[in-house]
């Protein structure tokens, strides 16, 4: 949220306090940062709209990285006291999970393949320092925000880049993602029913909705789209 206030106080236009949305599985769904005044143009949105996400994955990254060091070097008293996260929220990201099993090692993610694997994935819980935690759901948290629907960061992205009648078809198709994807994880279908109720509109009007963004916006486009898909799929 700080990134994107700094944005817009740059490019000159207005924006709400940042509204906190709940949420029951991660403590935070997302925050809800209305547009009060238009901005100049695609590229002003297009900054605006990734600079918050794409700071706050990264930060998360950083978070989760140092927070695993922790996990590891500590003893075993020390990480009886660690709150623990349900191996299957932890195995929802691929990125995520993907750097806890680099850290930590040993296959601690592993789920075997037998009849006993759900068993497994709803009752083990894995001990990760406070930091780790943080890191890891501020960061699928941000990833969510990128997601291209609506009046999030990524539907206004998906806006800046590909126009508003571009970005009504990417919205349905992202919907569409979240339900199919929501059907195993109760995250995600927790944040589908966000975006239909909350966030399904377009945008307010840009003041100069005919120029196009420049290559390099793209570019930081495709970049924050990687991270989303590979911090939102699950592993296999």
């Amino acid at each position: 949220e700080a990134a994107h206030l700094a944005v817009a106080k740059s490019k000159g236009f207005e924006v709400t306090v940042p509204t906190l949305v709940p949420s029951v599985m991660t403590g935070i769904t997302s925050s809800i940062t209305s547009l009060k005044t238009s901005p100049k143009n695609k590229q002003d949105l297009a900054d605006f709209a990734v600079a918050g996400p794409l700071v706050g994955m990264i930060s998360s990254i950083l978070a989760l990285c140092y927070g695993l060091v922790l996990t590891a070097t500590a003893d075993a008293a020390t990480v009886q006291t660690f709150p623990g996260l349900p191996l299957a929220i932890l195995r929802q990201s691929s990125l995520g999970g993907g750097l806890i099993d680099l850290f930590l090692g040993n296959g601690v993610l592993n789920v075997p393949a037998s009849a006993e694997a759900a068993q497994v994935l709803a009752s083990t819980l894995i001990a990760l320092h406070p930091l780790a935690v943080a890191g890891f759901i501020s960061l699928v948290v941000n990833a969510l925000a990128l997601v291209p629907a609506g009046r999030t960061d990524g539907g206004r992205l998906s806006l800046a880049i590909f126009g508003r009648s571009g970005s009504q078809g990417i919205t349905f198709v992202s919907l569409a993602s979240l339900f199919i994807l929501g059907i195993q994880s109760d995250l995600t279908l927790f944040y589908f029913a966000f975006l239909v109720f909350c966030q399904s509109e377009l945008e307010i009007p840009m003041r100069n909705e005919i120029d196009d963004v420049d290559f390099s916006r793209v570019v930081v486009a495709l970049f924050a789209g990687f991270l989303v898909l590979l911090t939102l799929i699950p592993m296999s």
